[in-house]
């Protein structure tokens, strides 16, 4: 896998909404650890009460998969999951609040998470994904990605490659392309992973980005594009 670790370019906006995300999915996390401290057992086997079930959605009330949705978008099931995401966030995040502004990021980053979360209820139909439960904002990132892609293409990510123990200068699209191919056919769902997972949520947070950031730049212009922007440091 790669991890990127930086956007090419000066960033002088202050992202507050994104640091905020942040601070929410941190605390989460360490009420997820004295939660299974005080129970005796890990976490994992409560995410069913507490997160968004596919399979249980036409099951219950509206209100309640409004809940579990949104606590799904703030739970992780390891550190390694966290700090993931939060590096994703960190990374993408800035820029499409810069766009949008605080509190327009704050609603468009739970738009796309319940996008995905839509998805997964809709077409998940396989039995060993459908009752599984959503856990983390694997939905919310990619639309934020997907956004990201459409207002700033020239952008550059700045990736590093724990395998090849090289850093790469990738384009915004070819980064984009790079991580699902990854996710879709090596990591999660592909042939080469041996196994088959549901990428509903995923893929319908993707593209409910999409659909929401082409409506917005018909609204309010996407930021010129500047070829040049990675040589500013």
């Amino acid at each position: 896998m790669f991890l990127p670790y930086r956007v090419a370019g000066k960033h002088d906006f202050r992202a507050y909404s994104t640091f905020a995300l942040i601070v929410l999915m941190c605390l989460a996390f360490l009420w997820e650890i004295n939660f299974a401290v005080q129970h005796g057992q890990a976490i994992d086997s409560y995410f069913k009460y507490y997160a968004l079930v596919p399979g249980q959605v036409s099951m219950q009330g509206l209100d309640q998969t409004l809940i579990d949705g949104i606590r799904s978008l703030f739970l992780h099931v390891s550190l390694t999951h966290l700090i993931t995401n939060i590096v994703f966030l960190w990374i993408f995040g800035p820029a499409v609040e810069a766009y949008f502004g605080h509190k327009r990021f704050l609603a468009f980053f739970f738009v796309v998470g319940f996008g995905g979360w839509i998805a997964a209820a809709l077409f998940d139909h396989n039995p060993s994904s459908m009752f599984e439960p959503l856990v983390g904002p694997s939905s919310a990132i990619p639309g934020i990605m997907a956004a990201f892609l459409v207002l700033y293409p020239a952008r550059r990510i700045e990736t590093y490659v724990p395998v090849l123990v090289r850093k790469f200068d990738l384009p915004a699209l070819i980064f984009v392309i790079a991580y699902f191919a990854l996710s879709i056919f090596i990591i999660e769902a592909g042939p080469l992973s041996g196994q088959i997972v549901s990428f509903w949520d995923e893929g319908g947070g993707f593209l409910t980005g999409l659909v929401f950031i082409f409506a917005a730049t018909m609204l309010k212009p996407a930021p010129a594009v500047n070829v040049l922007e990675h040589l500013d440091h």
